[in-house]
């Protein structure tokens, strides 16, 4: 096994993280978005982050890490991919209780219309949002940060 150390120069480390060439087959690393949520009122948007890249992407995951919850029982957030900053959906996570603190994802808390890993439109593209929606109550105390998860397609 390779290991990597902080020592290691630069090159070498780099060289270390990326498996042998093998004929056909293209290796892209893992990004990683981390925003803050917003606190707001029933439809409001707690976050909507719009692809920084110039080709289309796979969103594999969304984590929301709620520091304070939002204050009003029946809060919920739904996450997508959308059209724009405006537009929303559930296909990613689906109804996460907004009052109540932690950490959650597709894969443990999808609600039930949720837990899809979905293309995610290149910057300037047709769906190139993820969104998410405060919905059914407010969620004014609300504090934390989503991590979006994608791999670039090329």
């Amino acid at each position: 096994m390779t290991t990597i150390s902080q020592k290691d120069p630069v090159p070498e480390a780099v060289k270390n993280m990326i498996p042998p060439d093998q004929s056909g087959v293209v290796y892209v690393a893992k990004r990683y978005i981390v925003d803050a949520l917003a606190s707001g009122n029933a439809n409001a948007f707690a976050f909507a982050v719009q692809n920084p890249e110039g080709v289309d992407c796979i969103v594999t995951n969304v984590i929301v890490d709620i520091t304070t919850a939002g204050g009003t029982a029946s809060s919920v957030l739904d996450v997508d991919v959308a059209a724009d900053a405006t537009s929303t959906g559930d296909s990613i996570i689906d109804g996460l209780d907004l009052n109540a603190t932690g950490v959650a994802d597709r894969h443990d808390d999808a609600g039930t219309n949720g837990g899809e890993a979905l293309k995610w439109d290149k910057n300037g593209g047709t769906n190139d949002y993820v969104t998410g929606k405060i919905l059914a109550q407010n969620a004014a105390s609300l504090v934390g940060t989503v991590i979006i998860e994608y791999v670039p397609l090329s």
